[in-house]
């Protein structure tokens, strides 16, 4: 699951603005669709806006991709729970908007127990070449190409010379494979793909 070359970290630890632009381009979609799940859609790119900007001006230095991706989510996390906790003020004093406060603290509940560790996203990647590697040859396959390689369901459907259904139902196999594997993980998982 690592996407991010040693040498692209290596030149983001120099402060490379090239590598900052490849580190940005590779993780700040998944950012965004990570804190979208807990603030509208305008907020999550603002907050994954200032955790890069923080990376960029801090340039904090990394020895893996699992300390990259633990860096980036947890800005993001904290963003995100600075964000909640000033909208849960708000709407302390905002009485008409009873459901959405609600809303607010699971969230808020949510982000606060989502491990964004080093640890985890390695724990995660153990459990995702486990978890690949116990699928059907098939399945696994079109998994492969599917998810980790970008593929259309019909450009796997051609390469495989199987039809798109097919295709459509060896992914859920695999989705629902990994669902049961990484569920601790879910929250992340859902955007490292």
């Amino acid at each position: 699951m690592t996407v991010i070359s040693e040498k692209i970290l290596e030149l983001l630890n120099k402060n490379s603005e090239a590598a900052f632009d490849v580190v940005f381009t590779i993780y700040y979609p998944r950012l965004v669709a990570f804190a979208n799940e807990f603030v509208p859609t305008e907020d999550a790119q603002n907050l994954v806006q200032d955790a890069f900007y923080m990376l960029f001006t801090k340039n904090p230095s990394f020895q893996n991709e699992h300390q990259l991706q633990s860096y980036l989510y947890s800005v993001v996390k904290n963003n995100c729970l600075m964000f909640l906790r000033h909208e849960k003020v708000k709407q302390k004093y905002s009485n008409h908007q009873l459901a959405e406060a609600k809303s607010l603290y699971l969230n808020i509940e949510a982000l606060e127990r989502l491990d964004t560790s080093p640890i985890a996203f390695t724990e995660i990647e153990r459990i995702v070449s486990e978890t690949l590697e116990s699928l059907p040859p098939r399945c696994r396959e079109v998994f492969i190409l599917s998810r980790m390689e970008g593929k259309k369901n019909g450009e796997v459907a051609s390469l495989l010379n199987i039809s798109e259904k097919a295709v459509e139902a060896q992914i859920t196999k695999a989705l629902k494979a990994f669902k049961i594997s990484l569920k601790d993980y879910l929250a992340l998982l859902v955007f490292m793909f």
